[in-house]
């Protein structure tokens, strides 16, 4: 879960920059089916994620990032609460795995940014257009 894999990171981490102490001071709340309660900093777990995220959104005027899994961003891609998709195109095949679009209704995507890093990696920023129907 991204929430436990996070947690245990930004808590124990030996990097005591800026970084650490942002990510430990930010504001989070966590989609779990089955988490009830969090004991991280400033976290808040919902079941409803569309609900306490559209609430959010309406009441923040700051950007929220969602880091998750592919399911979680699909709900939140049909709910119309996504503004922007950022992936990092890594060059492995693994073989296996969850696909991150689902299959069913077609979206279509306007590309904003592609970065390349020295790695081979590729960022990408998209914009979700209307849903095609």
């Amino acid at each position: 879960m991204t929430y436990e894999g996070m947690k245990a990171y930004w808590t124990t981490t030996e990097d005591e920059g800026a970084v650490k102490a942002f990510m430990n001071a930010l504001p989070k709340l966590v989609a779990s089916r089955t988490i009830t309660a969090a004991d991280w900093n400033n976290t808040e777990v919902t079941a409803d994620i569309v609900a306490a995220l559209s609430a959010r959104k309406a009441t923040l005027d700051k950007t929220i990032y969602v880091f998750g899994s592919a399911d979680l961003t699909d709900s939140l891609l049909e709910a119309g609460l996504v503004d922007e998709v950022m992936l990092a195109v890594v060059p492995v095949q693994l073989g296996k795995g969850t696909p991150f679009f689902k299959e069913g209704t077609r979206r279509d995507f306007t590309l904003l940014e592609a970065r390349p890093l020295e790695n081979g990696t590729v960022l990408v920023r998209y914009a979700p257009q209307a849903v095609s129907r």
